[in-house]
């Protein structure tokens, strides 16, 4: 285990611009994780750990933990690295990547694809959804999004590390669903046939368009349906990732009654 106290030391310049540069993150093909939850999370689903950091005082609390520390950061410098000040410790973890190709799909999968995807937190709380009712593979179509920026990574709790999270094209990602069958499904803020009225028992992939805009019609027009969820206010629009809870739990219940 070594100490770091100074402010200058070369791993410390490093870790900041590894944390907020995602090109960077691109090129050292590593990304950060915060958080003692989240880093055991991470072990879990199989990513290999570079380098395990933690402040002075969390030091401590990791005496009955089998997590070995490789670094020691003292608590003031500490403090200009972390984005969480109740956190007190970080990882720094090999990119993995998922192949597509070798993926197989149950014959009622249900995969769910993000249409150009354009705020962190949004893509975060969508995965943490996702994983937690219990569906595995997301395809995100057309974007240069980091699936491992940290603010992904804290909006989903770790979940983004439980899932196979593929970046395709739409030419990609409009063979793949031919080839293995899948029933298409769009939504649309505009769409006239509600999200409740539609078969979600079956193979399908779930098309979610970006937060500013709607699905592409690309995508609408490889589409079998385009729904939308009802709405009773004043407001006409839904976030990106309130809505898509809304149809996955509706996926979800019609299901269980299967």
């Amino acid at each position: 285990m070594k100490i770091i106290s100074s402010i200058n030391n070369h791993k410390i310049k490093y870790l900041k611009k590894l944390r907020s540069n995602n090109s960077f993150r691109k090129k050292e093909r590593k990304f950060y994780v915060e958080g003692l939850k989240e880093i055991i999370l991470c072990i879990d689903s199989g990513f290999i750990i570079d380098s395990i950091y933690c402040s002075s005082k969390f030091n401590g609390m990791l005496e009955t933990n089998s997590l070995k520390v490789d670094y020691v950061i003292d608590n003031k410098i500490m403090s200009q690295i972390i984005m969480r000040e109740t956190e007190g410790i970080f990882g720094i973890f090999n990119n993995k990547v998922n192949k597509i190709s070798s993926t197989k799909f149950a014959n009622d999968e249900l995969i769910l694809v993000l249409d150009r995807p354009e705020k962190p937190g949004n893509v975060g709380a969508i995965f943490r959804s996702f994983e937690a009712f219990g569906f595995k593979n997301i395809i995100i179509a057309e974007t240069n999004l980091d699936i491992y920026n940290p603010i992904i990574i804290r909006s989903s709790l770790g979940a983004v590390f439980k899932l196979n999270i593929f970046k395709l094209t739409f030419p990609q990602i409009k063979t793949l669903l031919k080839k293995e069958k899948f029933k298409i499904i769009s939504s649309d803020v505009d769409a006239k046939i509600p999200h409740t009225k539609t078969n979600f028992k079956e193979k399908i992939a779930l098309v979610m368009g970006p937060e500013k805009s709607k699905v592409s019609d690309d995508f609408k027009k490889i589409s079998n349906a385009v729904v939308g969820i009802p709405m009773y206010g004043d407001v006409d629009s839904l976030n990106l990732s309130v809505a898509t809870s809304i149809i996955l739990s509706e996926s979800v219940n019609q299901r269980k009654i299967s």
